[in-house]
């Protein structure tokens, strides 16, 4: 893994070596063209010993980074300075004085592979690159105008190597700062990324203490709502375990919140998955509202509560069938009702602590109804219970006196859900009977035979009152 890095490092290297050898090639042929149209006083020799040069300059850098050899240079990264100011250099010097008149056209395709240079170093180096291929260029000219006997114009060559630099000079200043900008840019953009993250994975560990729609809501942007109030119509569901003080008593604790974690992993992934927003734990219960924070119609509300209510009751008992083949002493069964009215429903608490939750009386009417709840039974009020009654199977309770309510409320079981939503059910209970019949499932068989025995009980009973 470490060595995939730097072959791909290598191979950027050996790219630039050969791209280079590539713009001596076209140098070369450029001076070539120049030489016939009368341009250039370079004679077949210089350029011979221009084209060996740059091969061989080229040949040495290729063979370094092959060697790794240039991984010796930390100074240098990629590997651009050591190959021009040690081989590239001296040859584009002796090409440079060679050209001859043809040196001002020679000097733009000089600035052409500055450019080029620029894109893998920052900018000061160019400007010192070129500086420092003037200077062999002066060098050169005074060692050959001594072998040759000549006196070259230094007055011209000083303004032409002048001008050059003044243009590597503005180049160099401008272009670094816009490298600068892009490097800080870079940065920047870089801390964002880093900082999204961070974020990400805060919302993730949110997640886990604040439930979903209250997070979602917080990293849309919408939270100002959740920190005011505001009156809706909601449904609100209460659970609790039954004895579950009694249960903690014969279990070890470890054991216990093993137990206890197992089922509040099966139960809060049934309220998310039924858009349900859970407000709290309360040791062994829950309290989860449908319709808050989202905006949900108060009928599909009540209808996601009960089947996210049943859904649980079938997870509970995969549980407890779990449990008793696991060895544990004790069954969980729960209490759980469900009821539906206004409320006020917003943050409250401190400036340094908020909950979201629902208060008002509907809410105790649902709590109250939870703690008459049998174990194991689902009580819904007639409130809920008129907006999903063609979905359900329900039990009249009829009025039922709350503890702390000055008015009883008319309470039903609820037995489960309607297969398509347009099933029957009949569900009687009064003094000294209780019966639930679904029509739909009967068989006319049984339901004749029923039918026959309502009327000989009935039967019986004038009789025996004659």
């Amino acid at each position: 893994m470490d060595s995939f890095p730097s072959e791909k490092a290598r191979s950027r290297k050996l790219s630039a070596l050969w791209l280079a050898y590539l713009g001596w090639l076209v140098a070369s042929g450029t001076i070539l063209l120049l030489k016939k149209l009368g341009y250039s006083d370079i004679t077949p020799v210089q350029l011979a010993i221009f084209v060996a040069a740059a091969t061989l300059a080229h040949g040495v850098g290729c063979a370094m980074v092959l060697l790794r050899w240039d991984t010796r240079f930390s100074f240098d990264p990629h590997f651009v300075l050591i190959p021009n100011w040690f081989f590239f250099a001296p040859v584009a010097a002796y090409g440079f004085y060679a050209v001859g008149t043809a040196r001002d056209l020679m000097l733009i395709g000089w600035l052409m592979g500055f450019f080029f240079l620029a894109g893998h170093v920052r900018f000061q180096c160019v400007l010192f690159t070129a500086a420092y291929y003037m200077l062999l260029y002066l060098g050169l000219l005074v060692v050959m105008s001594r072998i040759h006997g000549h006196q070259p114009d230094y007055v011209r060559e000083v303004v032409r190597i002048g001008a050059f630099l003044a243009v590597c000079v503005f180049l160099a200043v401008l272009l670094d700062r816009f490298a600068s900008q892009k490097a800080h840019l870079k940065e920047s953009l870089a801390q964002l990324r880093e900082k999204d993250r961070e974020i990400t994975r805060l919302n993730e560990k949110l997640s886990l203490f604040v439930s979903d729609p209250l997070v979602r809501h917080l990293s849309q942007g919408n939270g100002r709502a959740l920190f005011g109030h505001s009156r809706k119509k909601i449904t609100i569901f209460f659970s609790d375990i039954c004895r579950f003080s009694t249960i903690t008593d014969t279990m070890e604790p470890e054991e216990m919140a093993e137990q206890l974690n197992e089922y509040f992993q099966e139960m809060i992934p049934l309220v998310l998955q039924h858009t349900g927003t859970l407000d709290k734990l309360m040791g062994d219960g829950m309290m989860v509202l449908f319709g808050a924070p989202d905006e949900m119609d108060p009928a599909e509300g009540a209808y996601r509560c009960v089947r996210m209510a049943t859904a649980m009751q079938a997870k509970l008992r995969e549980l407890n069938h779990k449990w008793t083949h696991k060895g544990y002493p004790h069954v969980l069964q729960v209490r759980m009702a469900a009821h539906t009215g206004l409320t006020v429903v917003g943050s409250f608490g401190s400036d340094r602590w908020m909950n979201y939750t629902a208060i008002g009386s509907q809410v105790n009417v649902a709590a109250r109804l939870q703690q008459i709840a049998q174990p194991g039974q689902l009580l819904i009020s007639r409130a809920t219970y008129a907006l999903i009654a063609g979905k359900v199977q329900a039990r009249d309770l009829g009025p039922v006196p709350l503890k702390g309510l000055h008015h009883p409320v008319h309470a039903y079981e609820c037995l489960g859900l309607s297969d398509d939503g347009a099933s029957h059910s009949v569900v009687e209970e009064g003094p000294g009977y209780f019966f639930s019949l679904h029509p739909d499932r009967m068989p006319e068989e049984k339901m004749r035979e029923f039918s026959a025995l309502l009327a000989a009980l009935a039967e019986a009973k004038r009789s025996s009152k004659g």
